[in-house]
């Protein structure tokens, strides 16, 4: 059974929020998708939201290092025949901490 829509994650805070803004404005890469290497949502993302599979690529926003070194990078679904965009999501890196001296 494949999943329905994902809904859009909310930002945690101001910089989450400039991120999210960033990248519904258009701003990112494709790292996924399209005729060369097909998403493995693409079913799902026609079922839901039209079009082809080949349509649909994965984008990537900006790095942006905030709040105690924390890393996040925003994800989502295009479709580059139309430019709908959906599925937006923030990838949290959280920082590994040393080990204290003993």
């Amino acid at each position: 059974m494949s999943k329905g829509r994902i809904p859009d994650e909310k930002p945690r805070n101001l910089q989450e929020q400039l991120l999210l803004e960033d990248a519904k404005s258009g701003n990112g890469i494709p790292i996924q998708g399209g005729i060369v290497e097909p998403l493995k949502d693409a079913s799902r993302l026609v079922a839901h939201y039209g079009g082809k599979p080949e349509d649909w690529v994965k984008m990537s926003g900006k790095t942006t290092k905030i709040i105690n070194g924390m890393i996040v990078q925003i994800h989502w679904f295009k479709n580059i025949q139309n430019n709908q965009t959906v599925e937006f999501k923030f990838k949290r890196t959280y920082p590994k901490t040393a080990p204290k001296n003993q």
